[in-house]
């Protein structure tokens, strides 16, 4: 017997995470943040169902509120866990060309998970409340299902538009 039962399985996981760890912090980014988000849009709920403003204005006033919150936090800890990469190593300067095409592709990625979950949250929210669900229990029932499409599709949409890697420029 070679060595340790164990070792094939830490040597796998360990290639595991060296490959996907781009993937693997974007997808803790976003769970950290849609989070926050989640728990500002119970808020607002709770908020907007003691004052009973009405079933639009409460999805509406949650919706936006999750999602300026979580987007926030979400360009915060993505800066903080990839300015190496556009980070001039020796003089400490922004490479902008690398920066440029990080932030082209995550702007594209984001306004698709964006278009997703803020769509379909909205929309699923609406339709809970018009069914007579209370609107904190409409609004984690929403933001559950939404969150599992969108981040379906970030991951899929990151995956095909090679967020992480870039064209390095010789001269």
């Amino acid at each position: 017997m070679k060595g340790k039962p164990g070792n094939k399985i830490i040597n796998y996981l360990t290639k595991f995470y060296m490959k996907y760890t781009n993937t693997i912090s974007l997808n803790k980014n976003l769970l950290l943040s849609g989070s926050v988000g989640f728990i500002v849009s119970l808020i607002v709920a709770y908020v907007c169902a003691k004052y009973s403003i009405g079933e639009f204005a409460t999805s509406a006033l949650t919706v936006i509120a999750g999602f300026v919150s979580s987007k926030v936090i979400f360009v915060i800890l993505f800066h903080l866990d990839n300015k190496k990469k556009y980070t001039i190593k020796l003089t400490g300067k922004l490479n902008f060309d690398i920066l440029k095409q990080i932030v082209t592709k995550m702007i594209f990625a984001d306004a698709i998970f964006d278009i997703i979950n803020n769509v379909s949250r909205f929309f699923i929210l609406l339709e809970l409340l018009g069914i007579e669900y209370q609107p904190v229990q409409a609004a984690t029932i929403a933001s559950i299902i939404a969150s599992c499409f969108s981040y379906l599709a970030i991951n899929l949409v990151v995956r095909r538009i090679h967020v992480f890697r870039f064209r390095k420029k010789i001269f």
